[in-house]
């Protein structure tokens, strides 16, 4: 959960920040908004997203659930909106969606998304959103990596001291964000910029090392000693090391198999993103959109990603940061430890 300060004036600040956000995914007069909060939303930012749509002569209201179930034993992870919820969504031209988890990786969202309607994710502090403000060299460099990553058929990790990881791409889609839901059915998360798609899970084989500095989600950690996994048919068989190594097998281990295959890969595309972002929020748990959109930075990740045009069916889903990694696509290499190297894409 992100923690915000709840002051009652906070919100002065946001109007028109959110109002350029909203501007960046085309809200225009006349067009619904939802924004979809749980109970424990930080009320500033429904508040200012109403002011900031009406502004924009748009239609606009809000929908509060309750974060933990009706049934305990569902647990309060994603967001789960009720059937009637997800009617009122459908209806609209654009859901905000400020929900403490989110509706990524659900069948929830994906049905949501088949009706037209777009989704805006926004749950970073402040200061990130206005430090990433969608930006439309960023939305070029990412469409523009997207139709390279579309083209490639075979991609190569390279980490560590020779250690490498092989997958085919096959016909998968490639899956774009660059903090704007600018077309019907486009789903966003402000800030972030990235260039990712899901590999035939089956195809992975090889090594990865996970190098110092490198952050693994959702455990929010910079990695201290070098993680090495080792995959076999799309599956993390061993995965060793030290302390870091025993969280990330014991995060994996709450299901079966799927918990450990390759869910996605890419790279980071936005320039003004800050690898120490983590380090230096404090206790408000921001900046992870942020260090997930790197520059240059290799992105992959385990678990679940049905709705990034993937197979695999898990209960979890972790990102992996890479600090130093270089990702080739067929034969060329194109980004390496923060530098996107093809002149075409950068």
């Amino acid at each position: 959960m992100i923690r915000f300060p709840t002051g009652p004036n906070a919100p002065a600040d946001l109007v028109a920040l959110f109002r350029d956000g909203l501007r960046a995914s085309k809200v225009e007069a006349g067009e619904t908004v939802v924004v979809y909060a749980d109970t424990l939303t930080n009320p500033n930012y429904p508040a200012a997203f109403l002011a900031a749509a009406k502004d924009l002569g748009a239609e606009a209201l809000q929908v509060i659930q309750p974060l933990v179930p009706h049934d305990p034993g569902q647990g309060s992870g994603r967001a789960r909106p009720s059937k009637l919820i997800q009617r009122i969504m459908t209806g609209a031209n654009l859901v905000i969606d400020v929900s403490t988890a989110g509706m990524l990786y659900s069948s929830d969202q994906t049905e949501i998304l088949a009706s037209g309607t777009r989704i805006l994710r926004v749950r970073e502090p402040d200061d990130c959103l206005l430090r990433l403000l969608p930006d439309t060299a960023v939305r070029e460099r990412t469409l523009r990596g997207g139709e390279r990553l579309a083209a490639a058929r075979r991609l190569r990790v390279v980490t560590g001291t020779g250690a490498e990881l092989h997958m085919e791409k096959a016909e998968r889609r490639v899956h774009l964000q660059y903090g704007m839901a600018d077309r019907p059915g486009r789903w966003d998360h402000w800030p972030t910029g990235m260039v990712s798609t899901t590999a035939v899970e089956e195809t992975v084989e090889g090594t990865l090392v996970v190098g110092p500095a490198s952050i693994v989600f959702p455990l929010e950690r910079y990695v201290i000693e070098p993680i090495t996994i080792r995959f076999e048919r799309g599956v993390a068989v061993a995965i060793e090391g030290g302390a870091d190594a025993i969280m990330m097998q014991e995060f994996l281990a709450r299901g079966g198999e799927t918990n450990r295959r390759l869910a996605h890969i890419g790279w980071g595309t936005d320039h003004r993103a800050r690898w120490d972002i983590l380090g230096s929020r404090g206790a408000d748990g921001g900046g992870g959109a942020e260090a997930r959109s790197i520059y240059g930075g290799v992105l992959l990740a385990l678990g679940e990603n049905r709705d990034l045009g993937g197979s695999n069916a898990a209960s979890i889903h972790m990102d992996i940061a890479l600090r130093h990694a270089r990702l080739d696509l067929d034969v060329t290499p194109v980004v390496d430890s923060g530098r996107i190297l093809v002149s075409s894409i950068a």
